[in-house]
């Protein structure tokens, strides 16, 4: 004798957290790798930042801070409803099972990131490859510094004229 409202109460909820389980059980395989690029591109972040704080101890503390967790925490988001809309397109568009398009977004996104991660180690490094790279790639240096990098280069120049 159990309250009809109560049982519709959960078997909404039972539903609706079958449906989760069924949405996220499609990109486990795929969100993986991408965590894991995710933590790599965290990692190279947090060696820049030492390297610039080395640099310019003045200017940069090189510690991660709380603004640089909330953008893991949004790509993280948005990497997981990218991999569960690449599902639906594979089940409900493509009428596939093959996971073309989640491997297609997760492709993409695995490109994204080891740019970042590339970026990172490129930045303030003296290496010769780094330099090769630096050519081509953004310098994430000033992210770390809070203020445009050609006020530093410029800067030095003018300290060296004096």
């Amino acid at each position: 004798m159990t309250n009809p409202i109560t049982n519709k109460i959960i078997q909404y909820l039972i539903s609706i957290l079958g449906g989760f389980i069924v949405a996220f059980e499609t990109t486990i395989d795929f969100f993986v790798p991408s965590l894991i690029a995710i933590i790599l591109d965290v990692i190279s972040a947090y060696f820049l930042g030492r390297r610039v704080h080395k640099k310019h101890p003045d200017k940069a503390d090189g510690k991660f801070k709380s603004e640089y967790k909330i953008r893991v925490i949004w790509t993280l988001i948005i990497v997981f409803l990218l991999l569960i809309l690449a599902s639906y397109v594979d089940i409900l568009i493509r009428k596939d099972s093959d996971a073309l398009a989640q491997r297609f977004a997760m492709t993409a996104f695995l490109f994204y990131e080891i740019w970042s991660c590339l970026e990172n180690w490129s930045s303030e490094n003296n290496n010769s490859f780094a330099k090769a790279l630096q050519r081509i790639m953004v310098n994430k240096a000033e992210r770390h510094l809070n203020i445009p990098l050609s006020d530093i280069l410029n800067s030095d120049k003018h300290d060296k004229k004096k």
